[in-house]
């Protein structure tokens, strides 16, 4: 289908602002006029002939094509003269109707790129100061730089990091350059909030962290309004993109942005409930989840504090603080709630999507969390959650590719790395799986996931001792029989069956069938295996992972046995609800 002749001239009058020919065009004709104006005056008192104002008018105007082609081919950056990149076009397949524009796809960065390899368009946002140091003012400086940053992820063509990987930057001293390489960042924004009663001023730069120069900064004044302040980070948002000669398409404009709350307390609440998020444990969720309840207390209509509810009372759930069925159908219902009001909030199908997690639907996960990421292409969580339940699936291509988008997006985020090894594990990677977990621990050691992650690494290296030493540092419940299992395995490797019957015997009695029947394979006690690993039933997460990711003898037996195949059937059916 043909474009609109509309659309098509509407298109041409944006490339034109976006090349800068409308600015050059203007200098050039005041240059011009002033250049007339001032022949005009010093032409009697000098000798050149009469006719030479009608041949510098001549000049000037034959020189204007060559100028506008000049400024539609080329830039002037700090970098010097370049020549200005096309426009990036892409077209519905099915009508050829251009759904979305910007600048030709690049590639991203890894982790630990040197500065030349930074991409411009990969932007970390650090966290803004508190520079009136008044307690008050410090939710403001958090929420600024939170919602700047969840209104830049909405750009396809930015790669935004997430604040979780970030936030460690507060008060950092070290040198902008320093904490790019770290991020994989290109370009850097930092900046300071100061309250001063009913007004709030926000002094923001933007840094080419290839260069470390100044790219832009402005100074930003309002009234102390949550209608001000989200006017402010749109403001904000689209100024930094200009300046990244970048911007929503149009698919990411069209999608209404519902204002979050009219309620300055409410938002303070949530700021604050979403701050507390952070931090996995069980009284950060339980801290947040006081602090969403209390904002939609004040607004029912906040559907950015009703999606922070679900995310805090489905988290506790799932991440092992409690089995309460009541928590996670509150949860789920503070899900609805929010989508009933925004249902294009990224925010809320993502904790749709970690809802369908918990009641083992992994297909259903899938789905929400692809919509998500749909709606804010760098939401960092969405990403590690659909690496999260392509695992479950035994999906390892696609919980690869995922896993490494999270990490690029989230790369301090221990359980985004966390995902990303196991990913490798599954893919046959078990050299860059362990790389990927050394670097979790160098960074966070007592991390259980990231320490249980290594020793599956090191046992699919052959590296069983080492193994057993990593498994043997676990601590926590999930974590129960994972020592032992390791002990047996290192004992299977020297035909040690006393050493074996010694670690069955010392998990007797214990919540650990699944490790149990583990060593009955070792054992070659297959019967028992089978029916030792079925008293878990439905496997969770970690055992569930455990017969994708191992290679070696503990599974030998097992993987030979024909039951086997049938029985991985069940397993990856028990991650789907009704089969889906």
């Amino acid at each position: 289908m043909t474009e609109p002749r509309a659309l098509r001239l509407s298109r041409f009058l944006a490339e034109l602002k976006r090349r800068k020919v409308y600015r050059v065009t203007a200098i050039y004709l005041v240059l011009a006029v002033g250049g007339l104006e001032v022949a005009s005056v010093l032409l009697p008192s000098t000798t050149l002939p009469p006719w030479f104002d009608e041949l510098f008018l001549g000049l000037a105007i034959t020189g204007l094509p060559l100028v506008l082609v000049l400024a539609w081919t080329f830039d002037i950056t700090e970098s010097g003269i370049r020549r200005t990149e096309g426009e990036h076009v892409e077209s519905d397949p099915g009508t050829g109707i251009p759904i979305g524009r910007g600048p030709a796809p690049r590639p991203i960065a890894s982790t630990s790129p040197g500065a030349t390899e930074l991409d411009p368009l990969t932007v970390a946002v650090l966290p803004f100061e508190n520079l009136s140091g008044a307690v008050a003012a410090e939710p403001f400086a958090l929420g600024l730089h939170d919602d700047l940053l969840t209104e830049l992820s909405r750009a396809s063509a930015l790669t935004v990091i997430s604040r979780t990987s970030v936030k460690g930057y507060r008060g950092s001293s070290k040198t902008l350059p320093e904490i790019a390489r770290e991020l994989g960042a290109g370009t850097i924004v930092e900046g300071g909030v100061q309250q001063a009663g009913s007004r709030v001023r926000l002094n923001v730069q933007l840094i080419d962290a290839r260069t470390d120069r100044h790219i832009w900064a402005d100074r930003y004044d309002r009234e102390l309004t949550t209608g001000n302040i989200f006017e402010l980070q749109t403001e904000l948002a689209a100024n930094i993109m200009a300046e990244l000669h970048t911007q929503l398409t149009d698919q990411e404009e069209a999608v209404p942005q519902i204002r979050p709350t009219a309620d300055l307390d409410a938002y303070q609440l949530f700021v604050n409930g979403r701050e507390a998020l952070i931090d996995r444990s069980e009284e950060g969720f339980r801290t947040a989840a006081t602090l969403f309840e209390r904002a939609v207390e004040r607004d029912p209509g906040y559907a950015l504090a009703w999606a922070g509810l679900a995310d805090a009372l489905i988290g506790i759930v799932d991440y092992g603080h409690t089995d309460s069925p009541t928590t996670l159908q509150s949860g789920a219902d503070a899900c609805r709630r929010a989508l009933a009001i925004d249902p294009n909030l990224a925010e809320a199908h993502g904790a749709w999507g970690r809802f369908r997690t918990a009641v083992r639907d992994a297909p259903g996960s899938v789905r929400a969390h692809a919509r998500a990421v749909a709606l804010r292409p760098s939401y960092a969580g969405a990403h590690q959650w659909l690496c999260w339940a392509n695992l479950l699936l035994g999906n390892g291509p696609e919980a690869l590719a995922f896993g490494e988008k999270a990490t690029r997006l989230d790369p301090l985020d221990p359980e985004a790395s966390g995902n990303l090894a196991l990913a490798c594990l599954m893919v046959g990677q078990p050299e860059r799986a362990l790389r990927e977990t050394d670097r979790i621990l160098s960074q966070h050691p007592s991390f259980e996931y990231g320490i249980w992650a290594r020793g599956l690494s090191q046992q699919a290296l052959g590296r069983w001792e080492e193994a057993a030493e990593s498994f043997v540092r676990l601590r926590d419940r999930w974590t129960l029989g994972w020592p032992e299992l390791g002990r047996a395995a290192v004992a299977a490797t020297r035909d040690d069956e006393l050493a074996i019957r010694r670690s069955l015997e010392e998990l007797s009695g214990r919540e650990t069938g699944f490790e149990r029947g583990m060593i009955h394979a070792q054992l070659g006690e297959l019967d028992e295996a089978f029916d030792m690993i079925r008293s878990e039933w439905p496997l969770p997460w970690a055992e569930t992972l455990y017969l994708y990711v191992h290679r070696g003898r503990p599974l030998n037996a097992l993987q030979r046995d024909p039951r086997f195949g049938a029985f991985m059937d069940e397993v990856r059916a028990s991650w789907r609800v009704d089969g889906a």
